[in-house]
């Protein structure tokens, strides 16, 4: 047995990493004591024989209980390493047997036989402190024992007793055996009786020892042992005490390992459920993975359950926040088919230009553009407190919840810094993708020069047009219990898919709509500029459309392609000057390159209105004037290619004063 404690010793120093910790000193301590019971080693060390000669020499006396005690306490630290070899042994065997069924047949049910062998982390970790916490506790016992074991075995008194019953009539012996006990109170027998009654009287009877000859038991000696019982009571309430607290400490370090272990992380995931159902969007810190790899089960749960409701989050997002907490907080069966809710909210649309055209030619790249996108759109969106929604291929559907009820007008300001905030993000998201320039800068990080793309879609620039609509919208699950997504229905988000499409009608990158454009703060609004009155497929009632003007008007003089066509169209007869001298002379003087933005507008709000009130005449005057001094700007082009397109600049007699948008 000392060989195989010696041999395990020295394999679990190699093996075990963290070894040298309490149990190793355990382990080495019960193999030490095996030594001292080997003769032959003890015979060839004289040092080590002397002392156990000596050692069992005293065991026949007083001095030979201390070492029995640490003879009990050795046995106990031998078991609990045969305990622990045993178990090695019975896993190893295990083991074993194992490996050979799987050598001829390795199934499924072998395989969770595998797992049945290993014990989890956290499993060993409170089998390792509660063991550590008993072998701790019992040691001290047996200490404490050792210490406070009080033995009065009146050996000398009893000898001394039965040899007075075999000289009865020496009064030598007798006188000899009184006197050399201060502590005696009574002795009868051998025709001589003595009795100290006073003495007797103080005395308990727990306080008195009556001795009786073995050969004669008419001689009985009695004496006081008051001292010895109080120094007994006294170890005896130490012991009581000691246990009492022992017993006390170690309940506490046990429920303490098991708060600490199981409840306490049981009792954090409950909490977090419960944050998660009272607030889906709820924000939760991530648990760090322990850098030695010694993260148990608890922990692994917990990170789970983060993960699964970051997943949940992104899944879902704002419009999902009812479903996740109502399925969270109820206790049957995932009901996702509940009831939406109508919300009032600002709806951007976006759509990436060309995208048929790019994914023919990316292939497996398209994920890496899209998704580059996708991260600034949703980047700016979730700075300026908007939700994405959909990712549709190409097209994303952005979300900035508004207040609703009767306390909304008192907080109007508040209101205008969000359709601010969502005009100012959509622009910012415009000017980064446009900053990328051509597909071969934009995919720089993610794509090297050799891809297939790269000759295909060499003139390719990135662009994108968005549309933003304020509106209602029922908010809820669609789908069935096989797959779901949370989103919004209603016209006014098909409107702002309308808007969006409307870009490419007139050449610029965002409009907005007249309940979008209301919403604003008056210092956005004098940016806008309105583009056209229309109504939309599926609408009935007209709209108008606005578009912001990102730089000056000053600045748009890069003349399109088209602008000698526009020149042409727009171009009016020396009649037409005659009459129209004095508006046209106003009009150049305010279009001046030193004339102030306001009166610009002015000019613009002059052409529009004309547009508006069926004068195409008039109107066609001021877009001859403003292609001359603006020739980059949009929005006055495609209205003259419009009325050109229509009657020639000539209103047509049932034109209500709107453009009807065919077009989805």
């Amino acid at each position: 047995m000392f060989i195989i404690f010696v041999a395990e010793l020295v394999l679990s120093l190699a093996c075990v990493a963290g070894y040298i910790q309490f149990f190793f000193w355990l382990d080495a301590v019960a193999t030490i004591s095996l030594y001292f019971e080997i003769g032959f080693l003890l015979q060839a060390s004289p040092g080590l024989n002397n002392a156990a000669n000596e050692l069992a020499l005293a065991k026949a006396g007083r001095a030979a209980k201390a070492g029995a005690r640490a003879g009990r306490l050795a046995n106990i630290l031998r078991l609990v390493r045969l305990v622990k070899i045993f178990k090695f042994a019975k896993w190893l065997m295990s083991r074993f047997t194992l490996s050979k069924k799987q050598a001829t047949d390795e199934s499924e049910d072998e395989l969770e036989n595998d797992l049945h062998f290993s014990m989890s982390v956290l499993g060993r970790r409170m089998t390792e402190s509660i063991t550590k916490k008993v072998i701790i506790a019992v040691v001290l016992m047996l200490i404490m024992f050792s210490a406070t074991e009080v033995d009065f075995t009146p050996d000398a008194r009893q000898i001394q007793l039965d040899s007075i019953a075999e000289f009865p009539e020496s009064a030598e012996v007798r006188d000899s055996f009184i006197q050399s006990h201060d502590n005696i109170v009574a002795f009868n027998g051998g025709g001589y009786d003595f009795v100290d009654e006073e003495r007797i009287d103080e005395l308990r009877n727990v306080e008195i020892l009556t001795l009786e000859a073995e050969s004669d038991s008419t001689i009985t000696a009695s004496f006081d042992i008051k001292d010895d019982t109080v120094t007994q009571a006294w170890y005896s309430l130490l012991i009581t005490t000691f246990v009492s607290l022992l017993l006390g400490t170690m309940g506490l370090l046990f429920s303490r390992d098991a708060y600490k272990m199981v409840i306490h992380p049981i009792e954090k995931m409950k909490s977090t459920v419960q944050q998660l159902s009272e607030n889906p969007l709820l924000h939760l810190e991530r648990i760090k993975n322990r850098d030695n790899g010694q993260s148990n089960e608890t922990d692994i749960l917990e990170q789970a359950i983060t993960k699964m409701a970051a997943l949940l989050q992104v899944g879902f997002g704002s419009a999902g926040a009812e479903i996740i907490g109502k399925n969270l907080s109820d206790i049957g069966e995932l009901n996702p088919m509940i009831p939406g809710v109508r919300v009032n909210a600002i709806f951007g649309f976006c759509d990436i230009r060309d995208f048929t055209f790019a994914t023919e030619g990316l292939q497996q790249d398209v994920m890496i553009f899209v998704n580059k996108i996708a991260d600034i759109t949703h980047r700016h969106v979730v700075k300026s407190g908007g939700h994405p929604n959909k990712n549709i291929g190409d097209a994303f559907l952005l979300v900035w919840k508004l207040k609703s009820g009767k306390n909304t007008n008192s907080s109007g300001d508040l209101q205008k810094e969000v359709f601010d905030a969502s005009l100012s993000c959509m622009q910012r998201v415009i000017k980064d993708i446009r900053q990328a320039g051509s597909l071969a800068s934009f995919l720089e990080d993610a794509a090297n020069g050799s891809s297939a793309w790269a000759s295909s879609l060499a003139t390719y620039n990135v662009a994108m047009g968005v549309g933003l609509h304020k509106g209602w919208a029922i908010e809820g699950a669609i789908g069935s219990k096989v797959k779901i997504d949370a989103s919004y229905l209603s016209p006014h988000v098909n409107l702002a898919s309308r808007l969006e499409s409307a870009t490419k009608k007139y050449n610029v990158p965002l409009l907005m709509s007249d309940s979008f454009f209301g919403g604003l703060s008056g210092s956005i609004q004098s940016t806008c500029r309105r583009c056209d009155r229309v109504i939309f497929k599926g609408s009935t009632e007209p709209m108008m459309i606005y578009h912001q003007d990102e730089t000056p008007i000053s600045s748009l003089q890069s003349p399109p392609q088209n602008h000698d066509h526009l020149l042409e169209i727009t171009t009016y007869d020396e009649e037409t000057e005659m009459n129209y001298r004095g508006l046209i002379q106003d009009a150049k003087n305010k279009l001046q390159a030193s004339s102030t933005e306001l009166a610009q507008r002015e000019v613009y709000d002059a052409l529009f209105n004309s547009y508006l009130d069926k004068d195409w005449a008039r109107c066609k005057i001021y877009c001859h004037i403003w292609i001359q001094h603006f020739p980059g700007d949009a929005l006055v082009n495609g209205l003259a290619e419009q009325m050109y397109r229509i009657n020639n600049f000539v209103c047509p007699d049932d034109w209500q004063g709107y453009y009807k948008m065919t077009g989805k």
